[in-house]
């Protein structure tokens, strides 16, 4: 179950400002009162203002004790310096809020924008110490400036608390050769707070080869529901995708487990006699978020952005690009989701064969969830696997009939911002090589470049920067 987040607001003031102070608090928690309805977060506030040391004290306490995962501050008027360095070593993120004046002319009513200015600058030049950032917010909640600001901090947070404390099966190990997705998992846990449990691809087995009949029996007549089905061939394999799926609920649900990555290849064909990618992609659309090839950091960077979106992520390859219209070619072998599908999903066989016996030659298996991406916005993000590093890239799926493509997984992916910037192909295509980015790409529905470089920034990762494309070798570390 999605965890929600929770914000905690304190009014901080200085009792000689003439400006109506409750008038502007209580505006201030009826606004973010109607703001949790919407955007889905708990929300608690401070009854009376700070004013002194000792009620600075006494605010962070309560903050501390109702566990809010963001506290606001805000500077219902001016207020002495002395309370941002109390509120300031909240464990919580923290956020700096002033309001606007109420009145046009006269004494000045509450200064508050100023007050906010001195906080933000205390936290970095006299408590350096504390490492401790905060994000200001201007204006009431029912502002476009304070809402835009806001929702993009609610969605990123509220990623970072469900990653955080997360639990991934890792199943099989990484898919062999693909040693570029390899990681550090003490690392994992110090930076994510996430655990992944290392599980032998014979333990899988075991579990298919036991599945209950009447259990894969009832989720083969799901998939038929759920897909259009290609062929005699293929429909010979749907009781060994059930298997599979009803198999990975069932180590699911007894692990509790958040997100799984499956090494998907040799090991279905030479042992099952199948591959699993429609099983996958299963899966995946009932909220069991399963990633092939054994890619852990891409598991994580798709739960970043299914909580970020609150909607369900996908994993693909680029495969080609365009220089006659600045797109690139996203494609999967067969994971083939009803939310990014321009049709019905099709069952089917996989384009490539294998494995090759002597008496049979290469073997045709199946099965496969293939479509085509529906015209829609989507962003990509990916965090690097040495954990440190990360890149967005948002722009829109094509709807060009006539632009030839493959069989699988696809779509044409145009419009293309890097970072919520317009950037060339030969620029992206650059960039993505002389950095040395991994091959997968997770991609969610939506624009979410600000929710994910927030996220990324709460969370202290550097961003991949754009390396121009040249007509000369490139050496990133020496740019």
């Amino acid at each position: 179950m999605k965890k929600k987040l929770k914000v905690g607001l304190v009014g901080v003031i200085q009792l000689n400002y003439r400006g109506n102070k409750q008038e502007v608090y209580q505006r201030s928690v009826e606004g973010l009162k109607k703001l949790s309805q919407e955007m889905g977060f708990e929300f608690y506030w401070r009854k009376d203002f700070v004013v002194t040391k000792k009620d600075a004290l006494e605010a962070l306490n309560e903050m501390e004790r109702e566990n809010v995962d963001l506290l606001l501050v805000q500077s219902t008027s001016f207020s002495s310096g002395y309370l941002i360095q109390i509120l300031g070593q909240t464990k919580a993120y923290l956020g700096l809020w002033a309001v606007p004046e109420i009145t046009n002319s006269g004494p000045l009513p509450l200064n508050s924008f100023c007050n906010m200015n001195l906080n933000m600058s205390i936290l970095d030049r006299y408590m350096p110490y504390l490492e401790k950032d905060a994000k200001w917010f201007y204006g009431f909640p029912e502002d476009e400036l304070f809402r835009r600001r806001f929702e993009v901090t609610i969605r990123a947070l509220r990623s970072i608390k469900n990653i955080q404390g997360s639990n991934y099966a890792l199943v099989g190990g990484r898919a062999p050769g693909f040693d570029n997705l390899f990681y550090d998992p003490r690392e994992f846990m110090k930076k994510f707070r996430v655990s992944v449990d290392e599980i032998e691809f014979g333990d899988l087995k075991k579990m298919f080869l036991e599945q209950n009949e009447i259990k894969v029996k009832a989720v083969e007549n799901e998939i038929r529901e759920k897909y259009n089905i290609a062929d005699d061939f293929t429909k010979g394999f749907l009781e060994k995708m059930a298997r599979l799926v009803s198999a990975v609920r069932e180590l699911s649900e007894k692990g509790n487990y958040d997100g799984l990555a499956i090494s998907c290849w040799p090991r279905f064909r030479s042992e099952l006699g199948m591959v699993p990618c429609g099983a996958y992609a299963f899966l995946s659309d009932e909220g069991n978020t399963t990633v092939c090839e054994g890619d852990i950091i891409s598991l994580l960077s798709m739960k970043m952005l299914e909580y970020v979106a609150d909607y369900p992520a996908i994993l693909m390859d680029l495969s080609s690009f365009d220089t006659n219209d600045n797109s690139i070619f996203l494609w999967h072998c067969g994971i083939g989701s009803r939310y990014y599908s321009k049709n019905v999903p099709v069952l089917e066989r996989h384009f490539n064969p294998g494995p090759y016996t002597e008496d049979r030659g290469w073997l045709t298996m199946a099965p496969v969830s293939s479509m085509q991406f529906a015209q829609m916005p989507a962003t990509i993000a990916r965090i690097g696997n040495n954990l440190s590093e990360y890149f967005v890239l948002s722009g829109e799926f094509l709807s060009n009939e006539n632009k030839p493509d493959y069989d699988g997984s696809r779509g044409w992916f145009g419009k293309l911002r890097y970072f919520g910037e317009e950037i060339n192909i030969l620029d992206l295509v650059n960039t993505l090589l002389v950095r040395k980015l991994e091959h997968h790409f997770p991609v969610v529905k939506g624009t979410w470049d600000n929710e994910v470089i927030e996220v990324m920034n709460w969370l202290s990762i550097d961003p991949v920067q754009k390396v121009p494309y040249k007509d000369y070798y490139q050496n990133y570390k020496k740019i």
